[in-house]
This record gives C-alpha cells, sequence and structure tokens, in this order.
C-alpha cells in the first residue's frame, strides 16, 4: 500500500485533516480505521472534532493512546512467547528506570542466559511495562512470534493514521517500518517535528533527531507532502517560527491564513521585544498569556497573570503571548543561531518555536537592558 508523511506546520490544522481522512474513509464503506496519537489530550480533541462532525464516533474508527496500542494490539496477543503472566498496564518512566546515581542497576540486562529478562521491560511486580522499553518489547515479541503482532493488524484494520509522529523515536520506527510493508494496510503519518517537546521514551536508538526521522520515512518510500500553512498565526509571527529550524533545510515557508484581523489587534501585529521595566505596562495594556519554561520561572511576574509551561501550551492557541525566554533562547534570539546545535535533544530549540507558535497576533519577548535583540521592533509605553 502507498503509504505517505504529512509535515504540518503550527496551527495548520493537522488534527482536522486526520479527522477528515478517517470519516472520508469510512463513509461508504466498512473500512476499520485506527487512529493513534501520543497524549491524550490530542486523543480527546480528535474524538470531539469527529462527534462535532457526525454527532457520534462510527464504529468503525477506533482512537486509542500510542502507548495503548503497543500494549492491547501487539504485546498482549503473543506475549507469551517471551512472558507469561500478563502484563496489565504501563508504567510512565521520565528516565531510564535502570539507571541510578548515573550507574546501570545489576540484574537489569535484557536477557538472563537464553531467556529474556523480566526486569529489563517489567516493573518489580512483572506486571507493567516501562514505557522507555515499551516499543523494544513490542519488536521483540514481533520477532519471536514471526511477525505476527504485526501481520495481525492487517486483518483488523484498513488503514492506521498516527498523529504527533514527531514525537516517536528509536524502537518506534522498527514498528513503523514492520507496518509499512503490509500489503493492504495503509499509514499515514502526521506531525511537526518543529514540535517535538516531548518523545515516547528516553532511550539512545536511532532515529531521534528531527533530520534522522525524516531520512527513515524516506528510506521506507513514504511519500512526503507539506501542510505549510497556519490557521493560527499572522505572517509576521509565522515568518520568524520559521527561522528557529531554518538551518535544517526541511520545512517550507510557512503561509498564514490568519488574514482577517479583528480590528482591536490591528494597531499591534508581530513580533516584539520588552525590557524588563515595561512589561507590567505591556500586561495592563495587552494582557498577554504568559509562556515561560517551568513554574519555578518569574513567579512574582506571572503571579496574577495568565500564565502556561512551554510543554503545557503545546496545541493550545492564545491572542497574545509574552515570553520569557531561557538563556540558549536568548542567545538565538542575540543572533546565535547555532546556539541549539550541540543539544542533545530537540526540547530546547522545540520549545522556542512551540512558544513563538501559540500567538495569533503578538508575541513579545522580555529582555534585559544590556540585550540587544536582533530583528526584533522594541516596544515602548506611550
Amino acid at each position: 500500500m502507498s503509504n505517505k508523511l504529512v509535515l504540518a506546520s503550527a496551527g495548520a490544522g493537522k488534527s482536522q485533516m486526520i479527522v477528515k481522512d478517517a470519516l472520508d474513509l469510512v463513509k461508504d464503506s466498512s473500512s476499520k480505521i485506527l487512529i493513534l496519537t501520543y497524549t491524550e489530550n490530542n486523543q480527546k480533541e480528535i474524538l470531539d472534532k469527529i462527534c462535532i462532525e457526525k454527532k457520534y464516533l462510527p464504529s468503525n474508527i477506533y482512537i486509542k493512546g500510542w502507548f495503548s496500542f503497543l500494549l492491547e494490539d501487539l504485546i498482549r496477543p503473543y506475549q507469551n512467547c517471551i512472558f507469561e503472566n500478563r502484563i496489565l498496564g504501563v508504567f510512565f518512566n521520565p528516565s531510564d528506570p535502570h539507571m541510578r546515581n548515573g550507574r546501570m542497576i545489576s540484574g537489569r540486562g535484557e536477557k538472563v542466559g537464553k531467556m529474556y529478562n523480566e526486569l529489563h521491560y517489567l516493573t518489580k511486580n512483572k506486571d507493567r511495562v516501562h514505557t522507555t522499553y515499551i516499543s523494544k518489547l513490542a519488536s521483540r515479541i514481533n520477532k519471536e512470534s514471526k511477525g505476527k503482532p504485526i501481520a495481525r493488524l492487517e486483518q483488523i484494520y484498513d488503514s492506521i493514521l498516527i498523529d504527533e509522529v514527531q514525537d516517536l523515536v528509536g524502537w518506534d520506527f522498527d514498528l513503523i517500518e514492520k507496518l509499512s510493508k503490509l500489503e493492504t494496510l495503509s499509514i499515514t503519518c502526521v506531525g511537526d517535528f518543529r514540535q517535538t517537546i516531548y518523545t515516547t521514551n528516553i532511550g539512545t536508538k536511532q532515529p531521534k533527531t528531527n533530520i534522522e526521522k525524516l531520512n527513515k520515512f524516506k528510506n521506507l518510500g513514504f511519500s512526503i507532502e507539506n501542510l505549510n500553512i497556519s490557521w493560527r498565526c499572522v505572517q509576521s509571527i509565522c515568518d520568524f517560527a520559521d527561522k528557529v529550524h531554518s538551518a535544517e533545510g526541511i520545512y517550507k515557508k510557512t503561509e498564514s491564513m490568519n488574514t482577517d484581523i479583528p480590528n482591536e489587534y490591528l494597531k499591534h501585529l508581530g513580533v516584539f521585544a520588552i525590557k524588563q521595566e515595561h512589561v507590567k505596562n505591556y500586561l495592563e495594556l495587552y494582557k498577554p498569556v504568559i509562556l515561560r519554561v517551568s513554574k519555578s520561572t518569574q513567579k512574582e511576574l506571572c503571579k496574577g497573570n495568565s500564565n502556561v509551561n512551554f510543554g503545557a501550551s503545546k496545541g493550545l492557541g492564545f491572542e497574545r503571548v509574552l515570553i520569557i525566554p531561557t538563556d540558549k533562547q536568548k542567545k538565538f534570539l542575540l543572533g546565535n543561531y547555532n546556539v541549539f546545535d550541540k543539544d542533545k535533544t530537540e526540547k530546547a530549540k522545540s520549545s522556542l518555536y512551540v512558544a513563538i507558535t501559540r500567538a495569533k497576533y503578538s508575541v513579545a519577548f522580555i529582555y534585559d537592558d544590556e540585550d540587544e535583540l536582533i530583528d526584533l521592533e522594541r516596544w515602548l509605553p506611550n
């Protein structure tokens, strides 16, 4: 089957596109469609959009989280080829469960002799699988059962639509590769790699970077489509956001569809720099949502004002935002466009892109007196 990857810009309406594709696929047929996405918020968003369109969820459209899919569709049906006791659920890992104080915990290797080690994949009670290793376990079970879990999917579903594909890494792509080789099941993956703040696991297996992931899709024969529009951000914000990942040479220029601007926003559009001493005036005048890296950032400033952490803002949109940049983000704003190049993950760079693209009409960065932010208009109170 033909498989495709859709590279969507922030605010492009990718979830709406997935909903439309799913409803079109089931309109005049008995096709069974599986929609997969990483975050619970996005699962709810897709369900809500389908229910708005149809007033109900069609019986042949299934919506699952990535971890639920791995556990229910790939691991449990054939887990006896590796582990006998039923795996009841997943255990979310903020870090590698096999590391303590920077060292590997004894007895956590993948195998003991020729047998798979339960403590490598499962919690101490041996009833929940670590999210760090769930994709690896699914891959191992597929191999040991001679491909039965993946082949089984072809008997259940006709199409799989994967949203937030930018959050998949490492062993997830081993499974994507197996899925892509099925003859009668089509795969559509949708995402914006520039929004990679969260990932399904913290392992070391490639692909991990944006370029590695894109090359993997190309090598698997996926056709590449671009959804390089934004229904949220005005053009000046799109242009500034595009600069964050421009050196990668992957993404086309984002075109704003937000052209019918209400009169009350016309006098203050675009991207601005604001001195710390003027922030109070700016907040009173424009009432932007403050975006920051964590709850510990400028608590006094955020107190009494709407504020959201970078990660939690993903998927949201606001009329105006005021960004408290991190030290690295400040360096980027000062013209050091290579400041993120040596980072082990895409998180810091992607957080900047996500923060900028939350705004419909204006973005403002707080800067210190001694800084000279390039290409940004300075805002001054009247």
